[in-house]
C-alpha cells in the first residue's frame, strides 16, 4: 500500500508539477495493481488506505464502520471499488450509498406487491419517515437503534402518544431494517435487533360488550331509522347483525361482495379473503339460519362481483353507529368511562360466546385470535360478572337485614 502524489510534465510550459491529488497504489487480493485517486489531503488519503487494506482483509463482508466509510467517500471511490470488484455481494455495492428514503420508496412498493392495504402501507411510511427525519437518518449507517427508542419516548405520556402507538412506530421502523438486511441492499448486522416493542399495559381505547337487551334494541330501532350514509337502516340493521354474529371487522364486511356469500353450503357461509383480514388468512364464517333468509332477501337483486353493502369510509362508520344508538337510546360512553364503537360489536360477539359457555379453544377458533390469552380477556369479563352475582347473593350481615332471606 502506498500513499503518493504523482508528477507531470506542463504541456503549455514543459515544467515538472506536482499533482493536487494524492493516489493510493496497492495490489488487490487477486494480485492485481491499482492506482486509485484520492483526497488532496494527505491525512485523509492515508486514512483511506488504511480502509482500504481493512477492506482487502474483509473479502467482500462489510463491517458496519467499513460500510460506513464506504457510503461517505465520494462516488467516484465508491464506482471504483464496485468495479475492482472489492465487494463482493452485487445487491450491497449497487445500493450502498443510496439514501433511506429512497430505499423506503422500494420497501412501500413491495408492501403494496403483498396485497397490503393502502392505509397500512400509508401508515407504515409516515411512521417510518418520522423516525429517519427525528433521528436525522439518512444513510444505512447511520441508524442507531437506542437513539430511535429515545425519540420515541420523547413523544409518549398522557399529552403524546400511547404504548400501543409507540409499538406501531417501532414495529414499521424494525420491519424496514429487516427488509434492508434480507434484501442484500446493506450490510452488516440489525441495529435494531436488541431492542423490542413495550409490553402494553394501558389501554386508551375502553370498549364494552352489549348486553343483549341492548343489541335487540339497537337492531329494532336501526331497522326504522331514516337512511345515513348513503345506507338504509334495513342495509346497517344487517351490517351489525353480521359483526354481532359472525365477529367480523367493519373492514372486512367492507370488502364483501354478493360473491362472498355462499347460501347453497350447509351451513351457509361468508368467505373473507386473506386480504381483507388481519391476520391476512382467509376466513369461512357460518351464518345463523335467520341471518341467511335476511341476507339472501336483501342481495337476491345484485350482481356476483357487486358490492354487498354500501359502507361508508371507515372516518364515518363511527358517527354512523353513534346515531343508531342514540335512536337506540344506549349511551355510547358508559359510567365506566367505556365506549360502543364498531369494534364493540366484535366485542359483544366473543363476550356473547363466553356468557354462552363455550369452551375459551371453541371461541378462539370462532374469534379468530392469534393466542389464547386474547380469548381469555374476554372470559374474564364474564367471570367477573358471575363472581359479582354470587357476592351479591350472600346473605347480608347487616342486623335486621336478613329476615326471610334462605341460608344454605
Amino acid at each position: 500500500m502506498k500513499v503518493f502524489k504523482p508528477t507531470y510534465k506542463d504541456k503549455t510550459t514543459g515544467e515538472t508539477k506536482t499533482a493536487q491529488y494524492w493516489y493510493i497504489g496497492f495490489t488487490d487480493n487477486r494480485q492485481i495493481r491499482h492506482r486509485l485517486r484520492a483526497f488532496t489531503s494527505k491525512k485523509s488519503s492515508e486514512r483511506a488506505a488504511l480502509k482500504i487494506d481493512e477492506l482487502l482483509s474483509s473479502c467482500g463482508i462489510l463491517s458496519p464502520d467499513l460500510q460506513k466509510w464506504i457510503e461517505e467517500i465520494p462516488e467516484f471511490m465508491r464506482q471504483r471499488f464496485i468495479d475492482y470488484e472489492l465487494i463482493e455481494n452485487r445487491r450491497i455495492s449497487e445500493n450502498i450509498g443510496k439514501l433511506l428514503l429512497t430505499h423506503l420508496e422500494d420497501f412501500c412498493e413491495g408492501l403494496a406487491a403483498d396485497g397490503r392495504k393502502e392505509y397500512y402501507k400509508n401508515q407504515t411510511k409516515r411512521h417510518i419517515e418520522t423516525i429517519l427525519a427525528g433521528c436525522q437518518f439518512k444513510i444505512w449507517s447511520d441508524i442507531d437503534g437506542n437513539k430511535v427508542k429515545t425519540f420515541l419516548a420523547k413523544s409518549r405520556g398522557s399529552d403524546g402518544y400511547g404504548e400501543r402507538t409507540y409499538n406501531s412506530y417501532l414495529r414499521a421502523f424494525k420491519m424496514f431494517c429487516a427488509w434492508l438486511l434480507r434484501e442484500d441492499r446493506v450490510a452488516g448486522s440489525d441495529p435494531m435487533k436488541g431492542h423490542s416493542l413495550l409490553k402494553q399495559t394501558e389501554f386508551r381505547k375502553r370498549r364494552r360488550a352489549l348486553t343483549l337487551e341492548e343489541i335487540q334494541r339497537l337492531l329494532e330501532a336501526t331497522e326504522a331509522a331514516p337512511e345515513r350514509y348513503n345506507m338504509t337502516g334495513h342495509e346497517r340493521a344487517l351490517v351489525y347483525r353480521l359483526a354481532l354474529q359472525t365477529g367480523m371487522r367493519a373492514g372486512e364486511i367492507k370488502s364483501l361482495t354478493k360473491a362472498s356469500f355462499d347460501f347453497e353450503a350447509n351451513p351457509a357461509t361468508v368467505h373473507v379473503k386473506p386480504a381483507d383480514t388481519k391476520g391476512k388468512r382467509p376466513a369461512d364464517l357460518i351464518l345463523m339460519k335467520e341471518t341467511v333468509e335476511l341476507l339472501h332477501e336483501y342481495l337476491s337483486n345484485k350482481e356476483p362481483q357487486d358490492k354487498a353493502f354500501s359502507m361508508p369510509h371507515k372516518s364515518n362508520t363511527a358517527d354512523m353507529l353513534q346515531a343508531d344508538l342514540k335512536d337506540a337510546e344506549i349511551p355510547y360512553t358508559d359510567d365506566a368511562g367505556r365506549d360502543v364503537d364498531f369494534h364493540s360489536l366484535r366485542h359483544s360477539f366473543i363476550t356473547n360466546l363466553a356468557r354462552a359457555g363455550v369452551h375459551p379453544s371453541d371461541a378462539m377458533a370462532l374469534a379468530r385470535h392469534s393466542t389464547i390469552t386474547l380469548t381469555m380477556n374476554f372470559y374474564t369479563h364474564t367471570k367477573r360478572e358471575s363472581l359479582r352475582k354470587i357476592i351479591n347473593e350472600q346473605p347480608d350481615l347487616t342486623t335486621g337485614q336478613n329476615e326471610g332471606r334462605k341460608i344454605a
